[in-house]
């Protein structure tokens, strides 16, 4: 029994150290403010009402809008730009014309210049494509679908080669014996 004590102590010491040890790992790591900063920051939050109220998730300054100052807006477009964007968007025929959404662009595409085509694959990149999947067998056959590399998995590279049948009880054909070879 003592020996049983003996050998479970090293057990014990280091079953507290390995759950200390992961605790510590699994910690995220600091982000390089100090306490001073942290500290700043939340008090600035706690000024500004930009921290939680009770168990609704909301905050302070969403709460109790006027105990707080107003986050001031940020600088929109002037009345020129909108302008420009409008007739821009006019041009292009992206203004709706009724209720059901139907652009002009939509209703008349000849009377509006045409978006730019997107570049598309090359001749000899669509080839490439086309023999590489051929020799993968990734190419379709017939109407259910299957590949080629599934309906032939042996034939193709990355499928699972099928051993060749064996036919291992040939019919031996019979020789005839000298004894009843026919005489001439």
């Amino acid at each position: 029994m003592k020996t049983l004590r003996l050998a479970c102590l090293p057990l014990l010491f280091a079953l507290p150290v390995s759950t200390t040890w992961s605790q510590a790992a699994s910690q995220p790591k600091p982000t390089g403010e100090t306490r001073a900063q942290v500290k700043a920051e939340t008090a600035q939050a706690i000024h500004d009402g930009d921290v939680e109220f009770g168990e609704t998730g909301q905050k302070e300054n969403e709460a109790f809008p006027n105990r707080y100052p107003k986050k001031p807006m940020p600088p929109g477009e002037t009345r020129a730009e909108v302008k420009s964007e409008l007739n821009t968007a006019r041009k292009e025929g992206e203004i709706p014309l009724s209720e059901t959404g139907e652009k002009p662009r939509e209703v008349n595409p000849k009377a509006y210049p045409q978006e730019p085509a997107q570049p598309g694959l090359t001749r000899a990149q669509v080839k490439a494509e086309t023999q590489a999947a051929v020799r993968a067998g990734d190419i379709q056959v017939g109407e259910t679908g299957e590949t080629l590399a599934q309906q032939n998995p042996s034939r193709y590279a990355g499928s699972p080669a099928k051993p060749p049948k064996l036919n291992l009880h040939l019919p031996h054909k019979a020789k005839p014996t000298p004894a009843s070879a026919p005489a001439n």
